[in-house]
């Protein structure tokens, strides 16, 4: 039912004359709990949870665009190859060939590895300023698209409706498409994390 919905909504959404069909979207993309984007970034892209405080990420979190310490419920290293790859866009999907059967085996880190792992991995920060709710993130590294996935994370807004936040709707409208395009939505949609 979830994948037809989003069908419908991406097709209305790619054509400027969607029938008069109207989308709740603050219904369809509510902001995602912490733990339900933590879930995603672990179970999905590999992610590494690194405590906020390790010295080797300081430097990271000391960048004037990241959140204030005391907001940040997590950092993520992604390093798999394969998962930075999908993010850059080299593969486009998850359930793309290249995805599901990478070449070279993907072998987990160790912590000896961590200092090289840094230097080429991606660093998701999560954070929020009412500790459930995702409200704002940072993202160090190369990879294109986890800002769309994030952005379908923190959910849809009533005030894109207004009309000087059109270029915003907009915006948020493509980061569905992308995230959709990169075979993630339904999991954002329907994540299977079990937290209630």
């Amino acid at each position: 039912m979830i994948t037809q919905k989003i069908r419908g909504m991406c097709e209305a959404m790619r054509t400027s004359n969607s029938k008069g069909k109207k989308y709740d979207f603050a219904k369809l993309f509510p902001p995602k709990r912490i733990e339900e984007v933590a879930y995603i970034l672990e179970h999905d892209l590999n992610g590494i949870e690194i405590p906020k405080e390790d010295e080797r990420i300081k430097y990271i979190l000391a960048d004037s665009y990241a959140p204030e310490m005391k907001l940040i419920k997590g950092v993520y290293l992604i390093y798999n190859k394969t998962i930075l790859e999908f993010l850059t866009g080299k593969i486009h999907s998850i359930n793309s060939y290249e995805f599901k059967y990478p070449k070279k085996k993907n072998r987990k880190i160790s912590e000896t590895d961590m200092e090289y792992a840094l230097d080429m991995a991606t660093i998701v920060v999560l954070a929020s300023t009412n500790n459930k709710i995702l409200t704002t993130y940072f993202i160090s590294g190369s990879a294109e698209k986890p800002n769309s996935i994030l952005n379908v994370c923190i959910g849809y807004s009533k005030d894109l409706e207004y009309d000087e936040y059109k270029a915003s709707l907009q915006n948020f409208k493509k980061d569905i498409e992308i995230v959709s395009q990169m075979g993630l939505l339904e999991k954002i949609l329907g994540n299977d994390s079990g937290a209630n």
